[in-house]
């Protein structure tokens, strides 16, 4: 059986001394390409000590923290967690350190009240926070953007929900937008066997067929007319206007579209997305291979053909480690063609 092993290092602000210590009872990390917030829960024993001194007189409220798991015969540790410090609860047992990633920087900084023409997300980024590296497609067009007088984690928020065509998720120090599921520049393909590191599962393939769904869109012209359309034409009801009610609807608003032509085609690249062949559920594996979202999973499986060989968009990534063992729950999304 392979020893678990944890690495955790925290720069304190205050002090600008930096803590590292490897033992803690459990650690439960949460990271999803659909929430722009990760965060870690570290339970450490009340007795745990730094150069003679109690835990907790070091360690504070947004002070840096990275979290390396992994496998001490295999030498190997995996950053699983990089963030600040959220709260640390002292109870009777053990110490409780709660985390976010730069989601929890970004609520501290506020961002100008302004109406950007042709707004540039990088340029807009950089503007706050210079240093952050930030991978996104060439054809990303947003239009005008009108944002208001709030934080950074605020704005990012209301951008990413208010242009859902665009996903924004953190990894690794690194913001990444993508419109649409494929395998990531940097990412990697990790394969899965229920007859080798594959523990359970509680997946559910479904085709496109088996769920209906319509995307509606709409673009809020200078004048404040509308245009509007609805993907695919089976899915119009009487009135043209609307989706029949046994249509899953999603609804989509586009900037800087001038004609029903351009919003269409935005329309029909978004359809094309949703209504293809997914995996709902998610597996459950060892700590190797170690997977992050936005990477690949190949399924392996000679028992059920339907998904032997087959790739999907990792969407989240649970990791539970500690006294049971060290586990990823992996939720799997969109099949990658």
């Amino acid at each position: 059986m392979l020893s678990l092993k944890c690495d955790i290092e925290i720069k304190c602000k205050d002090s600008k001394k930096t803590i590292t210590f490897d033992y803690c009872n459990d650690i439960l990390i949460k990271t999803s390409c659909k929430n722009l917030t990760d965060t870690a829960v570290l339970k450490v024993p009340r007795k745990m000590q730094w150069q003679g001194k109690a835990l907790t007189d070091f360690v504070n409220v947004d002070d840096a923290i990275i979290i390396k798991l992994g496998y001490a015969e295999m030498g190997n540790m995996e950053m699983v967690f990089k963030g600040y410090i959220k709260s640390v609860e002292n109870t009777i047992k053990e110490i409780v350190i709660y985390c976010e990633n730069e989601m929890r920087l970004f609520k501290s900084i506020n961002v100008d009240a302004e109406i950007i023409e042709h707004f540039d997300f990088k340029k807009w980024m950089k503007k706050y926070v210079p240093e952050l590296r930030i991978e996104l497609p060439d054809d990303v067009n947003f239009g005008q953007v009108k944002i208001d007088q709030q934080t950074l984690a605020q704005a990012l928020d209301k951008l990413i929900s208010t242009y859902p065509w665009l996903k924004g998720f953190f990894r690794e120090g690194v913001f990444y937008g993508i419109t649409t599921h494929k395998a990531l520049a940097n990412g990697r393909i990790l394969t899965f066997d229920p007859e080798r590191n594959q523990i359970s599962d509680s997946l559910k393939y479904t085709t496109k067929d088996d769920v209906k769904i319509a995307v509606k869109a709409t673009s809020i012209q200078t004048d404040n007319t509308k245009l509007e359309c609805i993907i695919p034409q089976e899915a119009i009801d009487v009135s043209g206007k609307s989706v029949k009610s046994d249509y899953e609807q999603r609804h989509f608003y586009f900037s800087g579209m001038k004609t029903q032509t351009e919003l269409k085609a935005a329309a029909e690249k978004i359809y094309n997305e949703y209504a293809c062949d997914k995996m709902t559920g998610n597996i459950t594996g060892f700590g190797v291979p170690y997977v992050r979202k936005g990477d690949i999973v190949r399924l392996q499986d000679k028992l059920r053909k339907e998904r032997d060989g087959r790739k999907f968009w990792v969407d989240a990534v649970e990791y539970k480690f500690g006294t049971s063992g060290y586990r990823q729950v992996i939720t799997l999304g969109y099949a990658i063609k």
